[in-house]
């Protein structure tokens, strides 16, 4: 029975191709189950082909709006598609097939988009179809090329000088494209590097709110250019500030507050061994007749430059300093005159004062004020050169240190007298009276009146 089976398909090319068939649909429904179809969009730049067939006219292209941008889908098996990135793609608009007979002002170039691979499990859907240009005048500019630096140094290392060579591009294309150019730079990546390094690339085109611009319509004189970098060494140093002067009377300089108090300076290694602070010279804050806290700003980069070195944050050459001025009080102390110290004063001679006290002021801050007694205050008279009489002298008044001072000038008033001229007077005195030397006493005097009188009495007697 089943001879005869095999033997009738055998012999019946029919069947034959009806189960190749079968085998066929039967293969694509699982493949399809398996790997079923997707879809994915794409916005790809358009490569403008044959441009000097515009610019052979005096004239260029200037494109549009976005229409050199394709916008395109693709549908095929999820294993392809999936797999497929914008870069996969050619997308052209070949100048050569622009037809100038068409009328208006903008031109329409038909978009050929092809697949670099797998272009035949893939369908591509257009639409973008046309890139949308205007003839336009040539313009030609040139421009400074600024270097930018990407990325950190390695700790303890910084930027130094960045150059570009050749710093000037000259651009060339429709004049609505060069006209929004507002700088050109190249940058250099520097992350983790700890030497000098050296690279080459393409210089970025910025508009003036920053956004790049790309386009195939321009030219520029160099493709790349190679950017440097030199790497440095760094180090922190602190900042000493002085100052010069005296503040007004009565008033004291209590210190500087100034910020920052240290900066981290880069350059060559030798250079940094070189300095252990920057000194700001005192002239530059001077405190002369001050009588409040007094704000002064100093910018470090000439005494950096002195030295061969910079700032790695050239933004921080500033440096905030406040000098502190404060107001000393006064206070009057009573000093009693047996305190004073006299010097000089004859033997004699005798001293006496025209009060019992002096009246002292003193300046000093308050809270060494509040520390200052009255037997903390020497004063002391020099009278050696002084003769009888009233005499008004300054008090030589010493405190226990330099932060008090005396508050104008102690005067005291004093009376010598001679001790040996009040016994002359004593003497001349006496003598007035008949007293003098060889004049008898007055006892004497008594005792001869009454002798006499006794004789007398007697010659009566007799």
């Amino acid at each position: 029975m089943l001879k005869k089976m095999m033997k009738h398909l055998v012999n019946n090319p029919g069947l034959k191709v009806l189960s190749l068939l079968l085998s066929v649909i039967l293969w694509m429904v699982v493949v399809k189950m398996a790997d079923p179809d997707a879809n994915k969009s794409f916005s790809v730049s358009v490569e403008i082909l044959n441009k000097n067939v515009i610019t052979e006219m005096g004239k260029v292209p200037g494109v549009v709006g976005n229409s050199d941008i394709a916008m395109f889908s693709i549908t095929g098996p999820r294993s392809y598609v999936e797999k497929m990135s914008s870069d996969d793609f050619k997308v052209t608009a070949d100048l050569s097939q622009l037809d100038l007979n068409q009328d208006g002002d903008v031109k329409l170039v038909p978009i050929e988009i092809t697949a670099k691979k797998n272009e035949k499990w893939i369908t591509i859907m257009q639409r973008t179809v046309n890139l949308q240009i205007t003839l336009e005048d040539l313009s030609e500019k040139k421009f400074v090329i600024t270097p930018e630096v990407v990325g950190t140094p390695a700790e303890g290392c910084a930027i130094g000088a960045v150059e570009v060579v050749p710093n000037l591009l000259t651009i060339s294309g429709p004049e609505s494209i060069v006209s929004r150019i507002s700088r050109v730079s190249a940058a250099i990546n520097v992350d983790g590097v700890s030497s000098d390094v050296t690279d080459n690339v393409v210089p970025t085109l910025y508009d003036k709110d920053e956004k790049v611009i790309a386009s195939d319509l321009l030219e520029m004189n160099q493709g790349f250019v190679i950017i440097k970098a030199k790497i440095l060494g760094t180090k922190s140093v602190p900042i000493h500030c002085q100052v010069s002067g005296t503040p007004a009377e009565g008033y004291e300089y209590r210190g500087l507050e100034y910020a920052p108090e240290t900066v981290l300076l880069k350059g060559e290694a030798s250079l940094l061994n070189s300095i252990n602070a920057i000194n700001i010279p005192e002239d530059v804050i001077n405190i002369d007749g001050m009588r409040e806290d007094t704000n002064v700003d100093i910018d470090l980069n000439p005494y950096l430059a002195e030295v061969g070195l910079s700032l790695v944050d050239e933004t921080a050459n500033r440096v905030a300093v406040r000098v502190l001025i404060e107001e000393k009080e006064t206070k009057e102390f009573t000093l009693p005159v047996e305190r004073i110290n006299v010097a000089g004063l004859k033997e004699d001679h005798e001293l006496t004062y025209s009060g019992t006290s002096v009246k002292i002021s003193v300046r000093a801050l308050k809270e060494d004020m509040d520390t200052l007694q009255t037997a903390d205050i020497n004063a002391a008279l020099d009278v050696s050169e002084l003769a009888a009489g009233v005499h008004t002298l300054q008090l030589n008044v010493t405190l226990p240190s330099n932060k008090f001072e005396v508050a104008g000038v102690v005067n005291v008033q004093i009376t010598i007298e001679d001790k040996n001229a009040e016994l002359e007077d004593d003497s001349e005195e006496d003598q007035e009276d008949g007293n003098g030397p060889g004049a008898p006493s007055r006892d004497e005097e008594e005792q001869g009146e009454q002798g006499g009188n006794n004789r007398d009495n007697r010659d009566e007697n007799n």
